[in-house]
């Protein structure tokens, strides 16, 4: 599973190979310049002692001056083209993701909580930036400064080396050890996280029945649960890494002491100089002080990879649609035929039971019945957001499973109940990215009877509406749904009528432009207005998932089946 995690995400760090290259070959110009100046330091001490002479040490400075500054450019590269190309491949991955997101089927966003997917495209992706800049990169720049550091103190005096170093081992196999339990707290850590987000995108989303219900109380001892968790296990994390650092730190002290103390007697009998303990001391610190990060780097890396793995794990769960951009691509008239469809969500309840519609070219139809009878399952069949479990949905006589949805899409127009406004302008709400004009904009308000209403708000078609268009009414939404359907010119309508109350005056707006959306275009209306369902072609009444009659309004009521039980119920 790891591998296939890695193996999808490397085409992404390839691509900008070869940045990459001239980070790791400054960050290994860094290291070796970084080993190089204590033993120039220490050939400097020694030179000054025995000679005591500042001319016989020209040369020497002179080249650990050039060892410093190349040592600080080679530094500033790493970091400068590390960091641009960690924010690069993260840019790219994230666009890969959103990218998939908008393509995943629909039920796919029923099964995933959005706090959960939206930690996956921030939070994991950024743990994989981490990846780049402070693991991999850092982590092969200290394991390289580490073996130079040991080279260094055995060429300089071997025996004197092997002395200071005999804590080094005991410090690593600890270091290791609770690097993995640091891990294993981190995860915890990190599901602590994703449960948050969750919990609190759904109370933010939710807040008005949080509120209506007086569940303020228990949405806040859940969250207190998962920021007990929270709490708790990173406290234990930092816990760990202050022992790994007194382990780290322990292991230091007695290399330290035991370098002054066998380092003096070496220096006494002549078997070591001033430059020699001046030098592995410099050594010491570049030993112990990456070793100290070693296993935070060893922690990045796992938290990275298992990132990926979750991401992949993400991405392989949850199915792309079929055929988004490729499939046939014919030019759409609006012929609609669902033939003998059998639908359910899940296993245990059937939805739609043998349905039959013929819709042609150019006509209206209603689907009415009561709730739960299946009306908006048969939009969402049309919208080819799910495939039958049995049967065909055909337009123009194909069948939607070999038609790219895209292109398929682009001729649907769309007016669904709940209207959805994004952050932004009226303008951009309207035209929805397309290349519309502010004209063109403001003469489809003008046939639809809006354009008053919109140049009454505050900046007209460039007002700002907030996300969910919280700022405006359930009628006012519905008017820029309205607006945005006709604007696209699509060949097929779908119009799922708000059942909401409304004022009197955006009723006649509504009805307007209901009739002005479905004149001249195949329209299927899941009617609740009277005026939209006496206007249709034709009729078809569901009862739990089945076509139980269809005619027009003056027939259905001549028949005194369900239609007239409906009618009677819905608008006597």
């Amino acid at each position: 599973m790891r591998k296939d995690a890695i193996k999808r995400f490397l085409p992404f760090f390839f691509k900008y190979k070869g940045m990459l290259i001239l980070t790791l070959i400054s960050m290994v110009l860094s290291s070796v310049t970084s080993a190089v100046i204590p033993l120039i330091i220490k050939n400097v001490i020694d030179t000054l002692i025995s000679k005591k002479s500042f001319t016989s040490i020209r040369l020497l400075l002179i080249i650990f001056s050039i060892l410093v500054v190349a040592n600080i450019v080679f530094k500033l590269v790493q970091i400068y083209v590390g960091n641009l190309t960690g924010q690069k491949i993260m840019m790219d991955i994230r666009l890969y993701m959103f990218d998939k997101l908008t393509m995943f089927k629909l039920e796919s966003f029923s099964r995933e909580p959005s706090g959960k997917i939206i930690t996956r495209i921030t939070n994991d992706v950024e743990d994989m930036n981490e990846l780049l800049n402070s693991g991999i990169v850092s982590l092969f720049a200290d394991i390289i400064f580490i073996v130079l550091a040991i080279c260094f103190l055995i060429y300089i005096n071997p025996l004197l080396a092997l002395i200071i170093l005999i804590p080094l081992p005991v410090a690593v196999v600890l270091s290791l050890h609770l690097g993995n339990i640091i891990e294993n707290i981190y995860e915890k850590v990190r599901d602590a996280v994703t449960k948050m987000n969750i919990h609190m995108q759904e109370v933010l989303t939710g807040l008005h029945i949080v509120q209506l219900f007086n569940i303020e109380r228990t949405s806040i001892s859940k969250f207190e649960s998962y920021s007990n968790d929270f709490k708790n296990n990173f406290y234990r994390s930092q816990i760990m890494n202050v022992t790994l650092r007194q382990v780290i730190n322990i292991s230091s002290y007695i290399s330290t002491v035991l370098l002054i103390l066998v380092g003096g007697i070496f220096t006494i009998r002549g078997r070591g100089t001033i430059g020699t303990i001046i030098s592995f001391s410099s050594y010491l610190s570049y030993l112990y002080g990456p070793l100290g990060d070693l296993s935070d780097k060893f922690s990045i890396l796992q938290n990275a990879v298992a990132s990926m793995v979750k991401i992949d794990g993400f991405l392989k769960d949850n199915e792309i649609e079929e055929n988004y951009e490729e499939g046939e691509k014919p030019e759409i008239e609006g012929n609609i035929k669902l033939e003998h469809v059998y639908f359910s969500y899940d296993e245990d309840s059937e939805v739609l039971n043998d349905v039959n519609i013929n819709i042609k070219k150019g006509e209206s139809v209603a689907i009415v019945g009561f709730t739960g009878a299946g009306k908006t399952t048969i939009a969402n069949l049309i919208f080819d957001f799910y495939d039958p479990q049995s049967g065909f949905v055909k337009v123009d006589g194909h069948d939607l499973k070999t038609l790219s949805k895209k292109h398929y899409r682009k001729n649907l127009g769309i007016v669904l109940q709940n209207v959805f406004i994004f952050k932004g302008s009226v303008f951009d709400n309207i035209s929805l990215g397309d290349n519309f004009s502010e004209e063109e904009v403001a003469n489809v308000c003008k046939n639809l009877g809006i354009y008053d209403y919109i140049e009454k708000l505050p900046k007209g078609v460039y007002s700002e509406l907030t996300t969910e268009g919280k700022n405006i009414s359930m009628g006012e939404r519905q008017l820029i749904s309205f607006a945005r359907a006709l604007i696209h010119n699509p060949k097929i309508l779908i119009l799922d009528e708000a059942t909401s109350a409304i004022d009197s005056h955006t009723e006649e707006l509504i009805e307007k432009g209901t009739k002005i959306l479905m004149e001249g275009r195949t329209s299927i209306a899941i009617a609740h207005r009277l005026s939209t369902i006496k206007s249709v072609n034709r009729i078809y009444v569901l009862n739990k998932g089945r076509i139980v009659e269809e005619g027009t309004h003056t027939e259905l009521l001549e028949k005194k089946g369900l239609y007239y039980e409906f009618y009677k119920s819905q608008y006597k």
